[in-house]
């Protein structure tokens, strides 16, 4: 017999805990309840019929999917609690965290959104944190005491609080929140310190339509909409968005040769494998030396500092020596060690701000020619293949256009979106082959030259249809050399 309930919340406690509480239906076991998060797709009653087929005995929906259900339930034969709530999403986060003991947070939780950037600042805190601190992004799950592959940039949410309830008491948490990720809820509730903003450029439009919604997806972690407000805003004043949050929230501000920017950076001088420039902040001035090369090095170190000088009340001069021994992240303007005097970097960047920065970051020290080996990826966002291309043309000598994550699409139908985008007399030559792709430049590259070999970064494969081929950059250089 079916039993629909009102959303009493202490019944639903009484019956849900850890082991037997799930909002997948594909982890559903028999006796387990059953929460349909809502979603952009509105498939919430496909997902309860799989979770009965699975055998649960409690599902907790949203009143607003219940006519959707209701025939599903007529058809079932099973003895099953079905609760309705305004909420689904906040009434799982809420016992989950009880059942986790995570309602009080006792992890100074740092989190990153934006196009670029987060992965380095994330990597930042974990260094410069004056406790142990556990990162969770794009190249891995680091828990302090163990390390997970990294799926997703943002983990979904169930198993971001099962990952957050492991953590040792004293460690703090670093976590990049991507606009996906904030647009799922799949952070949702996440109690936050600190909530910082490095910069918007396009990416993901195939998913968020344009760079409007693209933006509101990144807001919801600071308007509230992400289930809590964060007690600081640490905001990039030089990004035309982060402007924009700072007039709507407020918040700590950080930027570049900016006189309104609560910690600005000036003197910048440019190096082959180190940056410095002074801080000021509150009338007081900071010589820093960071182990990192280019001007959006600068802003996400400033985001760092801010951060934590603002939460954990820090002071400048003490990260001073401290920041000079960060090691890099990896497949982050990663060098590549050879003998015959090339400087070869490999770099995640995958999008139009990504690349445009790197690449002015290399004219500042470059001694003779760049050479750029890029591709975009298959089945994503295709208006920004002809801007890489236009960027890449711009600030490279020689450029070879190859694959990067095909997936699906025809690396010709790719190449074919990038060719608008190429500079009257540019020198461009398109390989399929990525290793191929990396042999040329290499050939081509003399002594004192830079080879940039831009867009999978830390990536360990080439995903080919659904088949992904073992496939490192920094490796394959390696080989080649």
């Amino acid at each position: 017999m079916t039993v629909i309930c009102s959303s009493l919340l202490d019944e639903i406690l009484e019956r849900a805990h850890t082991e037997n509480m799930t909002c997948d239906s594909r982890k559903v076991k028999p006796g387990d309840i059953f929460f349909a998060l809502p979603g952009q797709s509105h498939r919430e009653s496909i997902y309860c019929q799989e979770a009965l087929e699975r055998g649960c005995n409690g599902i907790v929906i949203e009143k607003s999917a219940m006519e959707n259900f209701s025939e599903i339930l007529i058809n079932s034969a099973q003895d099953i609690h079905v609760w309705t709530t305004e909420n689904v999403r906040q009434t799982f986060v809420f016992i989950l965290k009880k059942s986790l003991n995570l309602l009080d947070n006792v992890h100074p939780t740092f989190a990153v959104t934006g196009t670029d950037g987060k992965t380095t600042i994330t990597y930042l805190l974990h260094h410069l944190l004056d406790i142990p601190t556990a990162v969770i992004g794009t190249i891995h799950y680091d828990l302090i005491e163990k390390i997970i592959p990294s799926e997703q940039t943002t983990p979904d949410l169930e198993n971001l609080y099962h990952m957050i309830a492991t953590l040792p008491k004293d460690a703090a948490l670093a976590i990049e929140l991507s606009s996906h990720g904030l647009d799922q809820g799949r952070a949702y509730a996440l109690d936050i310190d600190v909530a910082i903003f490095s910069n918007l450029t396009g990416d993901h439009l195939d998913y968020h339509g344009d760079h409007e919604h693209y933006f509101l997806a990144k807001r919801k972690l600071f308007s509230g909409e992400n289930g809590n407000v964060p007690k600081h805003n640490i905001l990039n004043l030089n990004n035309t968005y982060g402007q924009r949050l700072n007039h709507e929230f407020g918040g700590i501000t950080y930027g570049i040769e900016n006189i309104n920017a609560d910690y600005n950076a000036v003197d910048l001088q440019f190096f082959a494998n180190k940056t410095t420039f002074t801080l000021k902040h509150r009338g007081q001035k900071y010589f820093y030396e960071i182990p990192l090369v280019g001007m959006f090095n600068v802003e996400n170190t400033l985001a760092a500092l801010a951060a934590i000088h603002e939460n954990r009340n820090i002071e400048l001069e003490d990260l001073i020596e401290k920041i000079k021994t960060f090691s890099g992240v990896p497949g982050r303007l990663q060098s590549v060690e050879n003998d015959q005097g090339i400087r070869i970097l490999v770099d995640l960047a995958h999008t139009e701000g990504g690349l445009r920065k790197v690449l002015e970051s290399l004219q500042e020290i470059k001694k003779k020619k760049i050479l750029t080996v890029f591709g975009c990826g298959g089945n994503r966002d295709r208006t920004k293949r002809p801007g890489m291309m236009n960027i890449a043309c711009q600030f490279s000598d020689l450029i070879f256009a190859t694959s990067d994550n095909p997936r699906h699409e025809s690396i010709e139908t790719i190449f074919e979106d990038m060719k608008p985008g190429i500079i009257a007399g540019s020198r461009v030559t398109f390989e399929p082959d990525r290793r191929k792709a990396i042999t040329l430049a290499l050939k081509e590259a003399q002594r004192d030259d830079i080879i940039l070999i831009a867009g999978k970064g830390h990536q360990t494969y080439q995903q080919i249809g659904d088949e992904k081929i073992p496939f490192n950059d920094a490796d394959v250089v390696k080989k080649c050399l």
